[in-house]
């Protein structure tokens, strides 16, 4: 029954750390390492004589340092943070139709970095090449960078997030 719950965890000045199963949630609240922020409505674990409330939101006792948190930069976390969409035409592809493209091209020094990288359609890919934004004339609707947190990768689809943990999500 709770395998399929999952709960938002914080860290202590209540940023998204990371999404990790209730019973995970449950023992760290139960061993002090974490304190209940919001919990499931009409669900609860039962022992014999208790009942517990069951975590939606948790915070840890300690700071996270953001460092730590670093998502990779690779094909699948670009087309999430892109949300699929070509960044040149706007429109909504699917993974086996995209590319990636260097905005300024590797080979005219750019970087394989969050901030150089793009979803892009195969049909614009080939018709930018290996030119500069300027040179052909395509702009990046919006300009790449590093996503604020390795938590949204885990959502990847916005009907998974819970509402309670909105609050909390920022963007």
């Amino acid at each position: 029954m709770f395998e399929d719950l999952k709960a938002l965890k914080l860290d202590s000045s209540y940023r998204p750390v990371q999404i990790i199963g209730v019973f995970e949630a449950f023992c760290m609240i139960y061993t002090g390492r974490a304190n209940l922020v919001e919990k499931y409505d009409d669900i609860e674990i039962r022992s014999t004589n208790k009942s517990f409330s069951v975590p939606c939101v948790i915070s840890l006792n300690r700071y996270v340092n953001r460092d730590k948190l670093n998502l990779k930069c690779n094909r699948k976390n670009v087309f999430w943070r892109d949300n699929n969409t070509c960044q040149y035409c706007g429109e909504l592809f699917s993974e086996n139709s995209l590319t990636l493209d260097h905005v300024t091209p590797r080979s005219k020094g750019g970087p394989k970095t969050w901030e150089n990288i793009v979803t892009c359609c195969r049909e614009c890919n080939q018709t930018k090449g290996s030119k500069l934004p300027y040179e052909a004339n395509m702009q990046p609707l919006r300009p790449p960078k590093r996503p604020t947190s390795y938590t949204f990768r885990l959502l990847e689809k916005r009907k998974k997030i819970n509402k309670k943990w909105l609050p909390y999500l920022g963007e």
